[in-house]
């Protein structure tokens, strides 16, 4: 099952094995869980986000288990070479897969990803079961243009290498065929069909207030809660918690 923590928050780290190796972090309350959450954190993040573990500690003390990943290139992951849309896609089956045999008798199934993660999830949604809470924080519904406004080369160049240098404190190789994916997936204005909670912040320059008002525009059944003056992180005072209490609300409603 890997390590555990001797902190209060009882986390544990696996591995789910296929043709490359998921790293998986855990986090379960005392006692059986009643359900389970699964958090999907953005382009350049990780299974150690703080949004994910701040969730955890709340939804935890509610009797539910969140599992963070992550997806190929990202955080303790070796798969950089199979970084694409379609495995970050089929990652995220895999551990909704993974949770299901874990806790066969949920009562209760959420999903808390932001966003390229939100992105990759509103893609999944007609695989992910029509009960499951969906809140997405800064997801990026339009995730073409947010991705073509980062990147560090002209896309004349991006074309001719092949690939570009992308991400944080971990570089990930950024293949062309990745920006073709986001091409042919192209949800800027679809229609989901689902209930959803976007939570957005006013001052986001990331995934733009247009990009999300167009979406919600497309999507009647989705929930906005904009958080006034916070930008894509989200790390003003009071910004994150307000985050984590909407979606535990709305997860637990």
């Amino acid at each position: 099952m890997g390590k555990e923590s001797d902190a209060d928050l009882k986390i544990s780290y696996e591995m789910i094995h296929g043709i490359y190796d998921i790293p998986v972090k855990r986090f379960e309350p005392e006692g059986k869980p009643r359900g389970y959450v699964i958090g999907v954190h953005g382009f350049g993040g990780d299974k150690e986000s703080s949004a994910i573990e701040a969730l955890a500690e709340k939804i935890t003390e509610r009797g539910l288990a969140v599992l963070a990943f992550d997806f190929p290139a990202h955080g303790e992951s070796s798969a950089d070479n199979y970084f694409c849309l379609l495995n970050c896609r089929l990652d995220l089956a895999a551990v909704r897969d993974f949770a299901d045999e874990l806790y066969p008798d949920s009562e209760r199934r959420g999903i808390f990803a932001t966003s390229f993660g939100g992105y990759v999830t509103l893609l999944s949604l007609d695989s992910l079961p029509p009960d499951m809470k969906t809140v997405l924080r800064a997801p990026a519904v339009d995730m073409r243009s947010t991705f073509e406004s980062l990147l560090p080369v002209t896309a004349e160049q991006y074309r001719k290498t092949g690939f570009a240098e992308m991400g944080f404190e971990r570089r990930v190789n950024v293949p062309y065929g990745f920006l073709g994916e986001l091409r042919e997936n192209d949800i800027s204005q679809k229609d989901m069909q689902r209930e959803m909670l976007i939570i957005h912040g006013s001052r986001d320059d990331i995934v733009l207030p247009e990009h999300i008002q167009r979406f919600c525009e497309a999507n009647p059944r989705a929930k906005l809660k904009v958080i006034d003056g916070a930008d894509h992180r989200f790390k003003g005072e009071g910004e994150l918690a307000a985050v984590i209490a909407a979606a535990a609300d709305y997860i637990m409603s």
